[in-house]
């Protein structure tokens, strides 16, 4: 499960995301190998992929002042 939210914040928002893997089918053994391969994985892609969300609200956010002036 993954989710992003839309936080309203004093000088903006804040966007939060959040993900939760569940191996219920997988023997314990197996999830516990899984999650500790797929989290070092998971953390680059995600922090990657929100720095580039930011980046393109941020550059929408300065066109639309621009556009505004």
């Amino acid at each position: 499960m993954w989710a992003f939210v839309l936080l309203p914040s004093g000088d903006g928002c804040r966007l939060l995301s959040r993900n939760r893997i569940r191996w219920a089918e997988a023997p314990f053994v197996w999830s516990s190998v899984a999650k500790y391969a797929m989290e070092p994985g998971s953390l680059v892609m995600e922090r990657k992929m929100l720095l580039g969300i930011r980046a393109r609200a941020e550059r929408r956010s300065g066109a639309n002042a621009a556009f505004e002036s």
